[in-house]
């Protein structure tokens, strides 16, 4: 996303630091709610809906009052679900632009008419429907699927900054505007321990004693997905993909932009 913001190197760090707070703030306010709500623990964990919070607002609000209340629930997840979409849409473009991805020449097209990656958006629509079939068939296998999706995300994190750390004394890393400074290199140092820590423990079973029906396969898939990708890139990848190939694009955005007659002000918000 940020080769898409104007003055990236400041608004995305910027943007990070307001998302995790406002995150946190917000997050602990409906914690706090949520337990001066819940009068029931054993009924709302033993819910006949299936779902814990629901059951809270329902015993808050009663069944209309719950009911229009998950409405709201219902709504936010669908703009999630919309807000994720596009995130993993422009991930898919990036990586299939810079010839990381298998079939990347297909993925990477961009359609002569809308000017979007209409390719690589059926891709992550196609993706997530197969995922979500896999539900059907089999509730546990999906269960995993979930369960991978947080120590993914944090261990996507934590790759950058374990990158950084290495190769600081190889590479010629140029500090941008926005920098930790002296203190950058313990806060690393402290998020690894932290994402790996969590990341054990978010793959443990959630009861004991462990059986087939109870046990976290979220490790399996995660073995899955780190065999494909090591093996993806192995076999082709590492011989094709050099890095973010961004400056092609800003030729290909200022020539455009130049015979339309407004170079600056879009090679300036588009790269």
């Amino acid at each position: 996303m940020s080769e898409e913001t104007r003055d990236a190197a400041v608004r995305g760090p910027v943007a990070i630091v307001v998302a995790v707070l406002v995150s946190g703030l917000v997050g602990w306010m409906l914690t706090v709610t949520f337990c001066f709500c819940m009068k029931d623990f054993e009924g709302i964990i033993s819910s006949p809906t299936g779902l814990p919070a629901a059951q809270i607002f329902l015993d808050a609000g009663g069944r209309t009052g719950g009911t229009i209340m998950w409405f709201w629930v219902i709504l936010i997840q669908f703009f999630t679900g919309c807000s994720a979409m596009l995130a993993d849409t422009r991930m898919a473009y990036a990586f299939a632009r810079d010839d990381a991805l298998p079939f990347s020449g297909f993925w990477s097209k961009v359609n002569k008419r809308t000017y979007t990656p209409v390719n690589a958006v059926w891709l992550v629509v196609l993706f997530a429907i197969c995922l979500n079939c896999i539900g059907i068939g089999s509730g546990q296998t999906i269960i995993g699927i979930f369960n991978i999706t947080a120590p993914a995300l944090d261990l996507s994190y934590i790759a950058v900054v374990i990158a950084h750390l290495v190769y600081e004394h190889r590479v010629q890393f140029i500090p941008g505007p926005k920098t930790l400074g002296r203190w950058g290199k313990p806060i690393n140092c402290i998020a690894i321990v932290w994402v790996c820590f969590i990341s054990v423990v978010l793959f443990f079973p959630s009861e004991k004693p462990v059986t087939f029906a109870n046990m976290n396969y979220a490790v399996g898939v995660a073995a899955f997905i780190a065999a494909f990708s090591l093996s993806w890139w192995w076999m082709g990848a590492r011989r094709k993909y050099t890095g973010p190939r961004t400056k092609d694009l800003a030729e290909l955005v200022a020539a455009k932009d130049s015979d339309d007659g407004n170079y600056e002000s879009n090679v300036e918000y588009r790269v």
